[in-house]
C-alpha cells in the first residue's frame, strides 16, 4: 500500500484524539473502581491496550513523517491491541453495574474477558499463518466493533439513568463517527486530506466522548438536574 508524505503536523496532530480518548477510558475507568474495585483495575487494564494501540498508531505516522520508514508493527498492531482492550473495559462496566444492582455479590471479572481476547487472537493469528490475504484482520476488527457497541449502550444506559441527556449524545454520536471512520481507514492509498479530515473528525469525537466520560463520573446533584413533565 502506497502512503503519501505525512507532514510533521499532521503526525503530531495524531496524538490529540489519541489522548482525548485516554482521558474519557481513565475517568469511565475510574468510576468503575468505586463501584467495583476487582472490575476497576480490569477496566484499567483494557483502557492501557486501547490506548497503547493508539498511541502505536500515532507513533507509526510519526516515524513515517521523519524518516519515511514503514514499520507494519506499529500499525497492525491496532486490532490485536483494541479487541481484547473494548473486551474488558465493556465487562467491567458490565460487572460493575450488575454488583451494584446485586449490592456487591462476588462475581468472576478476569475470565469471560480473557477468554473471549485469547481466543479471538488464536483464531487471527491462526489466519494470519494460514491465509495470504488479511481476513485475520476482520476478526478482530468483529470484536471490537461488538466490544466497542456493548460499551456504548453501556454507558449510554448509565447516562440516561442519571438523566443526562447530553452525555448520552455525545456517546451515541461517538459510536456513530467510529463506524464511519472504519470506513474510511479502509480506503486503499487515502490522500493527505483525507487523511487530515479523519484526524479531525477523530479529534472532535474523542473530545465529545472524554467530555461526556466526564460527566458520567461527575454526576450533577438532584437539585441541578433538570425536571421531566
Amino acid at each position: 500500500m502506497n502512503h503519501p508524505d505525512f507532514p510533521l503536523v499532521m503526525a503530531l496532530q495524531n496524538y490529540m484524539p489519541v489522548a482525548l480518548s485516554a482521558l474519557g477510558l481513565i475517568w469511565i475507568a475510574q468510576m468503575i473502581r468505586a463501584t467495583h474495585a476487582a472490575a476497576g483495575r480490569l477496566a484499567f487494564a483494557g483502557a492501557a491496550l486501547i490506548i497503547l494501540a493508539g498511541t502505536l498508531k500515532a507513533t507509526w505516522k510519526l516515524v513515517m513523517s521523519l524518516v519515511r520508514q514503514d514499520l507494519p508493527l506499529l500499525s497492525q498492531s491496532l486490532f490485536p491491541l483494541i479487541a481484547p482492550g473494548f473486551t474488558c473495559v465493556a465487562w467491567a462496566l458490565f460487572l460493575s453495574k450488575q454488583m451494584r444492582a446485586r449490592n456487591g455479590q462476588g462475581a468472576v471479572v478476569w475470565l469471560p474477558p480473557v477468554l473471549v481476547g485469547a481466543a479471538a487472537l488464536l483464531f487471527a493469528l491462526a489466519l494470519a499463518v494460514t491465509r495470504p490475504d488479511r481476513t485475520w484482520v476482520f476478526v478482530l476488527i468483529g470484536v471490537a466493533t461488538v466490544a466497542n457497541v456493548v460499551l456504548a449502550s453501556l454507558l449510554i444506559h448509565s447516562a440516561l439513568q442519571q438523566r443526562n441527556g447530553l452525555a448520552a449524545g455525545l456517546f451515541a454520536l461517538n459510536l456513530v463517527i467510529t463506524f464511519a471512520l472504519s470506513g474510511i481507514a479502509g480506503m486503499p492509498n487515502k490522500s493527505l486530506e483525507v487523511h487530515w479530515v479523519e484526524q479531525i473528525i477523530s479529534t472532535i469525537s474523542n473530545a465529545g466522548f472524554a467530555w461526556a466520560a466526564w460527566m458520567l463520573g461527575h454526576p450533577r446533584p438532584a437539585a441541578l438536574q433538570p425536571r421531566l413533565t
